[in-house]
């Protein structure tokens, strides 16, 4: 997946300018950048569920705006920010309509369908929770029934929105390691929002860094992560160290 030249716009206001990348296929990205930047607006065009004022997004040479909806569903899934699901409906009614976008005329549900959505809600934590209404859930609990819907889509390119919001540390990192494994068992490519810098150096293999709805800088976390950047971005004033599990970058705040 390619951006060239990337304009996009929410509500009539100009977010995103001019942004070239190229997602790296079959790893790990997170974009960072401070609040306001624009990093939802870019997952939300690099997906066309904002169309680009400028520029165009390429899926295998494609411009994903002149992609049928199915079609584009059937590669890219996207967890936005605070979904909302329909009143009264099931946990397991829910994550079901992950599968969606693989039914048609010639194609109904099937015992695969039935397997990956079983699947996608053991690897969530979620199994028991299949007859219960979604309303009635916690906030991360409903974070991980979401979490599952898109798994169950079962594309190779996955958009997540801040995806440990509302979950404990626990189940952040729970969620991070399911990623890194559908990343390295499942060749899935995975783009997603966070806003843990710690978290982003040691599960991420590049990183897109974002400010004023620019791009800044993207790499790896090892030839990024510098004080300069941290303080030019975040205005953090930070120590850089080696995590001693991980030895990946460890931002330590002054």
């Amino acid at each position: 997946m390619t951006a060239h030249a990337l304009g996009l716009s929410y509500a009539g206001k100009p977010v995103c300018r001019d942004i070239t990348l190229e997602v790296p296929e079959g790893r790990v990205s997170v974009i960072l950048g401070p609040n306001g930047c624009g990093k939802s607006t870019l997952l939300r065009g690099l997906c066309n569920l904002l169309p680009a004022q400028s520029g165009q997004v390429l899926l295998d040479g494609r411009n994903i705006a002149r992609m049928p909806a199915r079609a584009l569903a059937c590669q890219v899934g996207l967890l936005p920010q605070s979904a909302q699901a329909p009143a009264g409906i099931t946990v397991g009614d829910l994550v079901a309509r992950g599968r969606y976008p693989h039914q048609g005329p010639f194609r109904q549900w099937s015992e695969r369908d039935e397997r990956i959505v079983a699947e996608a809600m053991a690897a969530t934590g979620i199994a028991d929770l299949a007859g219960r209404d979604v309303d009635a859930l916690s906030g991360g609990q409903r974070q991980r029934v979401w979490i599952a819907l898109v798994l169950a889509q079962e594309t190779p390119i996955l958009l997540l929105d801040e995806p440990t919001t509302y979950l404990d540390i626990a189940h952040q990192l729970d969620l991070l390691r399911l990623l890194q494994r559908l990343n390295r068992e499942r060749g899935r490519t995975i783009v997603a929002v966070l806003h843990d810098l710690n978290q982003a150096c040691r599960y991420a293999d590049h990183l897109i860094v974002m400010a004023e709805g620019a791009l800044v800088a993207e790499g790896t976390p090892r030839d990024l992560m510098t004080p300069e950047l941290l303080r030019r971005v975040f205005g953090l004033d930070a120590l850089i160290l080696d995590d001693p599990v991980s030895h990946t970058p460890l931002i330590v705040a002054r």
